[in-house]
């Protein structure tokens, strides 16, 4: 496990996911995206995984992420969040990502979906 701190978010690299968490009030942009990107290519290096946004705090989020560099290794994302404003944000986001998606309330949920694709 690989824990890396930036000034916009905490990042937790495990075997089989990664765990996102973004600070109170920043924003995913395409520029901090290409930065996350790069660690996870680093960490990873082909190998397969799934991504897991916990949305804990309230951030702002750039849809144009999307259009970035999408890495083929990352089988799956994953939204965290008990806040029905997520839930509706997610809706949007569903559509601009072709791979595994869906949404939990808990994050221990989140983790067992990604493990569930490594047993």
């Amino acid at each position: 496990m690989e824990k890396i701190q930036l000034p916009y978010c905490d990042l937790i690299l495990k075997e089989s996911h990664a765990i996102l968490t973004m600070q109170e009030g920043t924003s995913v942009t395409v520029e901090n995206a290409a930065e996350i990107t790069d660690h996870l290519e680093n960490h990873y290096n082909g190998q397969k995984f799934i991504f897991i946004s916990d949305r804990k705090y309230d951030h702002e989020i750039d849809l144009n992420v999307y259009k970035g560099k999408i890495l083929k290794n990352m089988i799956g994302y994953a939204i965290v969040s008990d806040k029905p404003e997520e839930v509706k944000r997610a809706y949007v986001e569903q559509p601009l990502w072709d791979e595994a998606f869906t949404f939990f309330k808990k994050l221990e949920d989140a983790e067992d979906w990604a493990r569930s694709f490594f047993d």
